[in-house]
């Protein structure tokens, strides 16, 4: 008898931590501090541009979006708390992403890959997700140094120096010493 009361003890313990975890484990979301379609909206509407910039007029609930991510037309987007499109550099979720400037049919679309932006004069990258990235990171073949300190160029490639004993060339490569 006492076999059977501890047999049933452990299934009724079994079956309320299976029930906790079935009810609660889609509860509350994952918080996600890198952006992933996922989280996105999809957009149906029309762009609207005034003398702020660009917003997208929702057709399905007549709203735009306001801080939040979303995919259109294969890009994502990001738009600002008031409802504007992210263009240039913004800190979302505790990461640096970039954001097409220029106006045409990309403007304000997440850029991934490498960016050159003239305010800074110098080359950055972001990764697949659209992070900007800091420290030693390869890419397609060869190593790279992006200043990981925060000190107004984060991000930024280093070129022609010396970084941790390692030379990095004018294209930013990691190279023999000339």
């Amino acid at each position: 008898m006492k076999n059977l009361s501890r047999r049933n003890f452990m299934r009724c313990v079994a079956a309320a931590a299976f029930a906790a975890l079935f009810l609660f484990a889609g509860a509350r979301p994952a918080d996600s501090f890198a952006h992933t379609k996922d989280e996105s909206i999809y957009l149906a509407g029309t762009w609207v541009k005034d003398e702020v910039g660009w917003r997208f007029f929702n057709q399905w609930n007549s709203t735009f979006p306001a801080g939040k991510w979303a995919e259109y037309q294969g890009n994502s987007y990001y738009f600002t708390d008031n409802g504007y499109m992210a263009t240039g550099w913004h800190f979302i979720n505790g990461c640096w992403y970039y954001f097409n400037p220029y106006e045409g049919k990309e403007e304000g679309s997440m850029v991934t890959g490498w960016v050159y932006d003239p305010d800074y004069g110098g080359w950055f990258y972001t990764n697949q997700i659209g992070i900007l990235v800091t420290g030693w990171h390869k890419i397609d073949g060869f190593w790279y140094y992006f200043n990981p300190n925060s000190d107004g160029l984060l991000g930024i490639m280093a070129v022609s120096r010396v970084i941790d004993g390692s030379y990095v060339d004018a294209s930013g490569r990691m190279n023999e010493l000339p």
